[in-house]
């Protein structure tokens, strides 16, 4: 009778455990969702600085390498050391006149790193279509991600793709490993 009680009570804890698990776990799909909807369109958009409410700042000892070519630039490490955000305004290529506000999400090449963002593969496109357009409608220059590693874009319809609001991905399928958000400042 003690053991029929015991392996109930084990059964009932692992059931537990279990739940707690599926319920609370993060995804790559869901940090990548993230950090472009709440972090880096929005500090494209309009300079709210993102990532105050998680990572923190690179420290000495932190083997992060940002640019150089950045003004009113900021940095974090996400995800304890697996990924590194970086943004700021950069001069405009096209136009020397104005500036570019650029957020971007990278792998951290460090020993706890991972290859990337692992994301569900099955209606990628879609699926990134519409985080993005809760910003601005962008169209994506492919439809379904067949192969890779390959460089992705989400732009403007009716723009130049050097003009207004950009999101380029490195991706293959199931994995991407950078993010990069960019419009113009002014």
């Amino acid at each position: 009778m003690k053991l029929a009680g015991f392996l109930v009570g084990a059964g009932v804890a692992g059931l537990g455990v279990y739940a707690f698990n599926v319920l609370t776990t993060v995804t790559g799909d869901d940090l990548l969702s993230t950090y472009l909807s709440d972090h880096c369109l929005p500090y494209v958009q309009t300079g709210e600085t993102p990532f105050t409410d998680i990572g923190r700042t690179p420290g000495v000892y932190d083997e992060v390498e940002v640019s150089e070519n950045l003004e009113n630039a900021g940095a974090a490490i996400l995800e304890n050391n697996r990924f590194v955000a970086e943004w700021g305004e950069a001069e405009n290529p096209n136009d020397p006149t104005s500036q570019l506000r650029v957020c971007i999400v990278e792998v951290s090449y460090t020993e706890n790193s991972v290859e990337g963002f692992v994301v569900e593969p099955d209606g990628f496109i879609a699926r990134y279509t519409d985080v993005i357009a809760t910003a601005e409608p962008l169209v994506p220059e492919v439809d379904v991600l067949t192969d890779g590693p390959r460089t992705i874009g989400w732009y403007s319809a009716d723009r130049d793709p050097f003009e207004g609001l950009r999101v380029v991905m490195v991706a293959r399928p199931a994995r991407v490993s950078s993010v990069m958000v960019v419009g113009d400042a002014n």
